[in-house]
């Protein structure tokens, strides 16, 4: 976990860092402070009229006192279908706790502090994002050393707020380097403002390419400055036309996405209804992978599974049912993995605790209910049911959508192929490695239970019963079928995660469902816009992507919990957003992942 915030609580009630020896904010100006200094330093709310989509950054978040200034002039000033986001960076976080003592004397922005705190960021690195669409306002917090937070963004931001403690007192806040860093991650035109006017803050900023003036600063202060960014800013992009091939909850968390960002979504399966395939079963576990080591696929994995947490609560809570999920091991090498994990865990123990038996007890995990979830997520979408897509034909103003004989199904700018198992069915996917597996799950009315349990295979609550699984076999069609011996295969996964759960449930009263699932050879995800794979071919080297068709696959076993964050990132690019993934997670999952490899070991590229 990041390094908690080492805090006092002065006379007066003000919280100060005894680390760095400086105050967050003062009690009783703290709030006028963020608004003087930050607001009016980046000329706000003039420099966001008109604009359909904001974005501010800022380092150190500290109580969140800055956001929630920015969030309340926001509300109070936008137009309808506007957006503003803010990305903040914090290397030394706040528990929840502190938070609220910290805001509680700012009775003007009492009510979003309450909405702030409800859903506090997680202690852990990386980026968590929060999203208040009756505000139209994101939150993405990164909790990072600051240097490394800002080289794995690549977002330009037309407003910074620098608001780390005082350079004297933590002078790697205010480095050349961080700010030539700022400078450039800002969009033409863009403003940054802080209190200090030292004279390091001010030569760093204007060595970075900066326009730098004093202006008069807040309270006893007599200047703060303010730093230009030359030109002028761009007109925002109207949001797209997308299509998105696949009915499972991939291709429902994509249009979700994109339709929350104002995009015309059109939502494509080939099933004559929604989650018709994987994603049909009547219950699915949410749980995070925990790989080890700080590589950033593993920092995905974990970004994914809190972002999902969130997800669900938000916008699915009918479907959601957070029980708790006992993680057993399998082996001493498991046994030995798990007690280093929470000998450092990557979380605090409100998510991640021992056990008995030498167990992970993940007590924010659960089951969903995939079909609710993908009802709840598409209702009042343009759902095209029962019409497959069989080819996609680059078009001047985007895609062309064919079916059966080259019937012609529809257009669009960009198109989104979530397609599950039939990931590969396209002329520009079909090279991808993706390997399929058939998975059988057994629910039915049999004993409740209170939490779930995984191990080899799991067992979980389903409606008035539970569900139980799952098998992993071979195959190379795209449908499954149930087979009694899969049957006798998951019994005996229940059997080893609870022979009293095994010797209780009513056989007679089991059902089976089985589906195929796509995975990758490294075992992540692929999320990325398409290679131009003949060109790439033809040079032998790094080529060109397929403007507009972005691929959302190899999901694997994991897609309840994966495609939530894969589908606001695909959703954020598009619209042209900052995006809740950074850098080197992106790099992970995308698709020319594959092709890069090949070249690198000097192997032919695929037909």
């Amino acid at each position: 976990m990041p390094p908690a915030a080492a805090i006092a609580w002065g006379d007066d009630g003000a919280i100060r860092s005894t680390m760095f020896g400086d105050v967050y904010a003062s009690r009783d100006g703290g709030l006028a402070e963020a608004r003087h200094v930050f607001l009016n330093g980046c000329g706000l709310p003039d420099r966001w009229r008109g604009r359909r989509r904001f974005a501010i950054g800022e380092l150190g978040f500290g109580a969140g006192l800055n956001c929630l200034a920015a969030w309340d002039l926001w509300r109070r000033t936008r137009s309808p279908g506007m957006t503003l986001h803010i990305v903040s960076i914090e290397g030394f976080p706040l528990s929840r706790r502190e938070a609220e003592r910290a805001l509680a004397p700012f009775l003007d922005v009492a009510d979003l502090a309450e909405r702030l705190l409800q859903r506090w960021p997680v202690r852990a690195f990386g980026a968590q994002r929060f999203a208040w669409a009756e505000d139209g306002f994101v939150l993405t917090i990164i909790h990072e050393d600051v240097e490394a937070a800002l080289q794995a963004l690549d977002h330009p931001f037309d407003a910074w707020f620098l608001d780390g403690f005082a350079p004297a007192r933590n002078p790697a806040m205010w480095t050349e380097t961080i700010l030539a860093r700022v400078k450039a991650l800002s969009a033409p035109g863009a403003r940054a403002a802080t209190y200090s006017v030292s004279s390091t803050v001010r030569r760093g900023l204007e060595q970075a390419g900066f326009r730098v003036f004093k202006a008069p600063g807040f309270g006893a202060k007599r200047h703060q400055l303010i730093a230009a960014n030359p030109g002028e800013p761009a007109a925002d992009p109207p949001a797209p036309a997308v299509a998105v091939i696949g009915g499972g909850v991939a291709g429902a968390c994509a249009a979700h996405a994109l339709s929350r960002r104002g995009a015309a979504v059109s939502l494509w399966s080939a099933g004559e209804a929604l989650a018709d395939a994987a994603s049909g079963n009547p219950a699915g576990l949410v749980m995070p992978r925990l790989d080890r080591g700080l590589s950033p696929g593993a920092a995905f994995l974990k970004a994914a599974y809190l972002f999902a947490l969130e997800h669900y609560r938000q916008t699915a809570p009918k479907a959601w049912n957070p029980c708790g999920v006992r993680q057993r091991p399998d082996a001493d090498r498991v046994a030995r993995a798990f007690a280093d994990l929470l000998a450092n865990p990557p979380w605090p123990e409100e998510h991640l605790r021992a056990g008995e038996g030498g167990a992970l007890f993940h007590a924010q995990a659960g089951m969903l209910n995939p079909k609710a979830a993908i009802a709840a997520m598409t209702q009042g979408l343009d759902i095209r049911l029962g019409a497959p897509v069989r080819s996609l034909v680059p078009i001047e103003a985007g895609w062309r959508l064919e079916g059966e004989g080259g019937v012609v199904l529809g257009e669009a700018q960009a198109v989104v192929v979530a397609a599950g198992a039939a990931l590969r069915g396209f002329a520009q996917t079909h090279w991808l490695p993706v390997a399929l597996s058939a998975g059988q799950i057994e629910f039915g009315a049999s004993p409740n239970v209170a939490e779930a349990l995984a191990h080899d295979g799991y067992v979980g609550p389903c409606g008035e019963g539970l569900v139980f699984g799952a098998t992993f076999a071979s195959t190379d069609r795209l449908e499954a079928e149930t087979r009694p011996e899969a049957r006798v295969e998951n019994l005996a996964r229940l059997e080893a995660l609870s022979a009293d759960l095994a010797a209780a449930i009513d056989r007679e009263r089991l059902q089976s469902r089985a589906a195929v699932r796509a995975t990758t050879p490294d075992r992540l995800p692929i999320l990325g816009e398409a290679p131009d794979l003949p060109s790439w071919r033809r040079t032998d080297k790094k080529g060109p992507r397929l403007k507009g068709l972005w691929i959302l696959g190899g999901l694997g076993a994991r897609g309840l919990t994966l495609a939530p964050l894969l589908a606001d990132s695909v959703a954020s690019r598009l619209c042209a957003e900052p995006d809740p993934l950074l850098v080197g997670q992106r790099a992970a999952l995308d698709p020319a992942r594959f092709l890069l490899r090949a070249l690198k070991r000097g192997e032919t590229l695929p037909d």
